[in-house]
């Protein structure tokens, strides 16, 4: 069972608010000057776009700061998950396991590990009193971080694992996140699992979506089974994008998420802003 695949095919199924929200984060190109003045960040904390972040990004990961199609401003016609596929494409390559390269899974895991590496980051250099008045900052993280993060090709099977284990986490945040209002849709599941095979998921992977969607909900599993604060806010961030967060309740379900990992309001200020939220 590959679960980037997984998580690729739930994106370009548009699940919840997932479509709108990264054709927000891709389109606008000083998200993160709004995302740092919310989050109180001196002179706003500016960072440019996703990908010009993505290629300050530990030693510039995607090549130099390459740049997606369509990015010169905004999305150029293309929809999110094109523009996904390219990112995975930059930063796992055309070739080797073709369950992770060149896939949109890689690239969501590079966006939402991209967007969590920033926000910490950013979060701790304001604490710490080291942001500057003029506000952009490079952001480096270690190796480790960045496999983590899906900004580096796995280099062995134990590398690679950890990318697996991280979508799997990733999905279901995602689809537990959806349970927030109190019920799932029968047709919008019926949708979904439809959407996944189209786009060619095994008999088996649909089973593991259908399987997440009718369990309980259980957030305090996924809190569990988060290894540190890099995945802590990955998972956030791909919550955000699972649901629309125009309810009491789904709203509740975020405040407590947020609570439960341990992120401060720093962080999550700058993942809502960065996704669209203000």
């Amino acid at each position: 069972m590959n679960t980037i695949d997984i998580l690729g095919s739930l994106i370009k199924a548009k699940m919840g608010a997932s479509s709108g929200r990264l054709e927000t984060t891709f389109g606008n190109s000083g998200f993160g000057t709004a995302a740092g003045r919310s989050a109180g960040l001196p002179g706003g904390g500016s960072a440019g776009s996703i990908f010009d972040m993505l290629g300050k990004m530990s030693g510039s990961v995607l090549g130099g700061g390459a740049r997606a199609p369509g990015t010169g401003g905004g999305s150029g016609g293309f929809s999110s998950a094109d523009i996904l596929s390219t990112i995975g494409k930059m930063v796992f390559g055309g070739s080797g396991n073709p369950g992770l390269g060149g896939s949109a899974g890689a690239g969501a895991n590079a966006v939402f590990g991209a967007l969590a590496a920033q926000a910490l980051a950013l979060a701790k250099r304001m604490m710490a009193g080291e942001i500057s008045a003029g506000g952009a900052q490079s952001i480096d993280i270690d190796d480790a971080t960045a496999v983590i993060a899906g900004l580096r090709k796995p280099a062995n099977a134990r590398e690679e694992q950890q990318v697996r284990d991280v979508a799997t986490l990733t999905i279901r945040a995602m689809i537990n996140a959806a349970k927030a209002d109190g019920r799932i849709d029968e047709k919008e599941t019926e949708r979904l699992v439809g959407k996944l095979r189209e786009d060619g998921i095994t008999d088996e992977e649909q089973r593991f979506v259908l399987e997440e969607m009718r369990k309980p909900m259980d957030t305090d599993a996924i809190v569990q089974a988060v290894p540190n604060e890099q995945v802590a806010a990955q998972i956030y961030t791909a919550s955000l994008m699972a649901i629309t967060v125009d309810t009491d309740a789904e709203k509740r379900y975020m405040q407590e998420l947020a609570s439960k990992l341990g992120l401060n309001q720093q962080v999550m200020a700058y993942l809502h802003q960065a996704v669209g939220m203000a």
